[in-house]
């Protein structure tokens, strides 16, 4: 537990150098995740607006979706859910309060699952090819192949106790989407660069709430460590707020 905690605190502090940095050297093949995704910053770090989302449709189940890339005339692609992890504390900032702390109360056994309380980033996998059923390791990459990698993201207070339905991507009227990377730890050091590239569709929110037997039973690896926010040449200059229409 120990070791996890300094590794996510090592996280943190990286990621606020980074984020006040703003840039992070060398640049990399594919534009870099995660992203300043403040709406309220100043400067903002949004490169236009839409009212079109990438995402046309969500299944109810969350399985698939309908994926339609920015600026094409088509076709839409289905994608299909590949993978469903989420990163401790968050990994992209929307300004939300505490949002990069690390909650580790006094006395805090070993466990998988954050305190109450504590914010965490929710990143759900989409990919052009269908995954094998069941997924071996349905919490990292491994099962997302094919020409198209999409990331649902959001980010969430853990709530106390609550029941282990599925965790879905909640709705929102606001939108930050983006072209990017994969995330989690850097284990080549920050300078690394992340493949695979990947399209960012992230509910904007401060009021989202995910349940402690929720993460239990869904998330038997636990949390990752949060990657720090890129800048500067490392990311893409499609940035957008999106505000669907109804």
């Amino acid at each position: 537990m120990q070791a996890m905690k300094s590794a996510l605190l090592g996280a943190v502090l990286l990621l606020l150098a980074l984020a006040a940095g703003g840039a992070v050297t060398p640049p990399c093949p594919a534009p870099q995740s995660p992203r300043n995704i403040n709406p309220r910053a100043v400067p903002s770090p949004y490169n236009g607006r839409s009212t079109h989302s990438i995402v046309e449709s969500v299944s109810p189940s969350q399985d698939e979706v309908r994926y339609w890339p920015r600026g094409a005339a088509g076709p839409i692609e289905t994608l299909y859910r590949c993978s469903q992890h989420y990163p401790v504390p968050v990994e992209d900032v929307q300004g939300c309060a505490a949002e990069t702390e690390v909650i580790t109360p006094p006395g805090t056994p070993p466990a998988r699952v954050p305190a109450p309380g504590q914010w965490i980033e929710v990143h759900t996998a989409y990919a052009s090819d269908k995954p094998p059923v069941p997924c071996p390791d349905p919490e990292s990459l491994d099962c997302c192949k094919g020409k198209t990698v999409l990331v649902l993201g959001f980010s969430a207070t853990v709530a106390v106790g609550g029941g282990d339905q599925p965790i879905l991507t909640p709705p929102s009227r606001r939108l930050a989407e983006w072209s990017g990377s994969s995330t989690g730890p850097d284990k080549e050091g920050p300078t690394a660069c992340k493949e695979p590239a990947a399209a960012w569709s992230f509910r904007l929110g401060c009021n989202f709430k995910v349940g402690e037997a929720q993460l239990g039973k869904h998330f038997p690896g636990g949390p990752q460590a949060a990657r720090a926010v890129q800048g500067g040449a490392r990311v893409s200059r499609d940035l957008f707020l999106v505000t669907p229409k109804p």
